[in-house]
């Protein structure tokens, strides 16, 4: 049950509706559109690749178990965070968030190689570890203390990990090695802002 509610798919989407509620703006239509297109690009168009492959019985459950089922879903993924990043942030504001995705896509070629070489990271653990990374981030360029939200990533990464054990959908080292990509991506992509 823990790992629908923490689902890969749903995250980007949670924490830019929480990044704008938090961080100041002066253009609310334009921040609507930023919201629409990331949660149409994000969720809703992988869930529906998603629905197509399973038809076509390319994947067998949404858990992409094996490393076969992964390869396709996260190389559209990828495309999309592309299309994501040309578009919706086009206009030059809100980088944090720009950055976010620019962490999130850096752990999704990682991913994507490593699924290659039939490697099995978790991704779950990978956009948990890449949330409490563009939280530290956040507090770092923003000089904002963001104590509370990182203290609730570390519970819902320890949460997240202990279900997927649980599950024996990974072993120890995949949940460990997703953790660090999503953390290290988003260190990546916000130093390369701070340069």
């Amino acid at each position: 049950m823990w790992s629908y509610i923490v689902n890969p798919l749903f995250i980007p989407s949670v924490v830019s509706l929480w990044y704008f509620n938090f961080n100041y703006y002066n253009d609310p239509e334009n921040v609507q559109i930023k919201l629409y297109l990331i949660v149409i690009l994000t969720a809703a168009i992988p869930l529906l690749v998603y629905t197509m492959l399973k038809i076509l019985g390319i994947v067998n459950s949404i858990h992409l178990s094996s490393t076969r089922e992964r390869i396709t879903p996260l190389l559209v993924y990828m495309i999309l965070l592309v299309i994501l990043l040309r578009g919706a942030f086009r206009d030059g504001l809100h980088l944090s968030l720009y950055y976010f995705f620019i962490g999130i896509l850096i752990a999704t070629l990682v991913a994507t190689l490593m699924t290659a070489l039939r490697y099995k990271i978790s991704l779950h653990l990978m956009a948990t570890g890449g949330v409490l990374g563009f939280c530290i981030m956040l507090s770092f360029t923003q000089g904002i203390s963001l104590l509370l939200p990182m203290a609730l990533m570390g519970v819902v990464s320890g949460l997240t990990a202990t279900s997927r054990l649980s599950m024996k959908a990974h072993k120890g080292h995949e949940l460990i090695f997703g953790f660090a990509l999503g953390l290290v991506s988003q260190v990546l992509a916000f130093s390369y802002s701070v340069t």
